[in-house]
């Protein structure tokens, strides 16, 4: 922000810009771009030397850049995790428009508590008022599914220092829960497609690993466990999305961009291109293909807006989207939206 309060300073035989800058205690760029911006019609600093120039404007109330970047800091989330990032329950709005397909708009509830364990953060996870395209399903495999999923409601997990979902806790709990319960779903849903999907679900949690890697890259979970080490990142990073459903992680590359708003709000911007190849065939069969053409190479863009407290640091809202572009043209759109319950 520049201070429009400032003082005409008449140059002195033996003045220059260094030894003003010095005198006033700022960089001589500063003073420069200071003066250049606010002269109006007086001549512009341009060189080290003040001849001919008979008047520098010099600021009184003057913020440098890296008091700047200290100021920032302050009204954003702490780059190491506590859980005064988070509120107890968002309302989470998923929609999927891919070509040739009809829209999907998924609505649900996410219950968040968090609790500290030897120095770290745990947090449960539970999800609630699932509704698709505004319905509660009503196909038997969905609601099979839901039915499996809530079994294991609260899910645990342990985060790492910057905020991101880090590991299972206490997995075998997990596990044991679905088990317990099991014999209750089997007693509604019969049949032997329904006894497949219920082997299959329970081989696939008691996977620690597998069940960690689906859990961790599902979007939700992706965008509202951010590192947050991106708040505060001042130039390009490479960072690995997984954006389309059992795919692999891709590389992007990202930039941040903070905007502090006039009521108290911190907007921080997190775009990202992807920055390695991959075929809309590679990334629909989740495997690497040898010697792919090149004119099926996707382009692929994530735009993430986060909306925290400047007082709080909280994480209040969240407007998201993944577009994936396949010879021109929009493949498949995913807008994920977060908001205060």
């Amino acid at each position: 922000m520049i201070s429009q309060n400032f003082i005409k300073h008449k140059v002195r035989p033996d003045d220059n810009l260094s030894s003003l800058a010095k005198r006033i205690n700022i960089s001589e760029t500063d003073l420069k771009d200071f003066h250049n911006q606010n002269c109006g019609n007086l001549p512009k600093l341009w060189v080290n030397n003040l001849q001919g120039i008979e008047v520098v404007l010099i600021p009184t109330n003057f913020i440098t850049e890296e008091e700047k970047q200290v100021q920032l800091r302050k009204l954003l989330p702490a780059e190491n995790y506590h859980p005064n990032f988070h509120l107890s329950q968002y309302s989470v709005e998923e929609i999927i428009e891919q070509t040739g397909k009809e829209d999907l708009k998924i609505n649900y509830t996410t219950d968040l508590n968090f609790r500290e364990i030897e120095s770290r953060f745990v947090v449960d996870v539970a999800v609630k008022d699932y509704t698709k395209n505004g319905n509660i399903p009503d196909d038997k495999i969905s609601l099979l599914s839901l039915e499996c999923m809530k079994s294991l409601y609260p899910i645990s997990f342990q985060l790492s220092d910057n905020g991101k979902l880090e590991s299972c806790y206490e997995h075998q709990i997990t596990v044991e829960k679905f088990k317990s319960k099991r014999s209750d779903i089997e007693d509604f849903y019969i049949g032997e497609i329904a006894r497949k999907y219920l082997n299959t679900f329970e081989q696939n949690i008691s996977d620690e690993d597998y069940f960690l890697k689906q859990i961790q890259s599902a979007l939700i979970h992706q965008i509202l466990f951010p590192n947050l080490i991106w708040f505060h990142k001042k130039s390009v990073w490479q960072d690995k999305f997984v954006i389309y459903p059992n795919s692999f992680p891709l590389e992007f590359e990202c930039k941040t961009e903070n905007q502090l708003q006039d009521d108290g709000i911190s907007e921080t911007v997190i775009s990202a291109s992807l920055w390695e190849n991959c075929s809309l065939r590679e990334l629909i069969k989740g495997v690497r293909i040898e010697d792919e053409n090149e004119n099926d190479l996707l382009q692929i863009d994530i735009s993430i807006h986060y909306f925290t407290s400047q007082t709080t640091k909280k994480l209040l809202e969240v407007k998201s989207s993944v577009s994936i572009w396949f010879q021109g043209e929009l493949f498949q759109k995913h807008t994920l939206n977060i908001t205060q319950n």
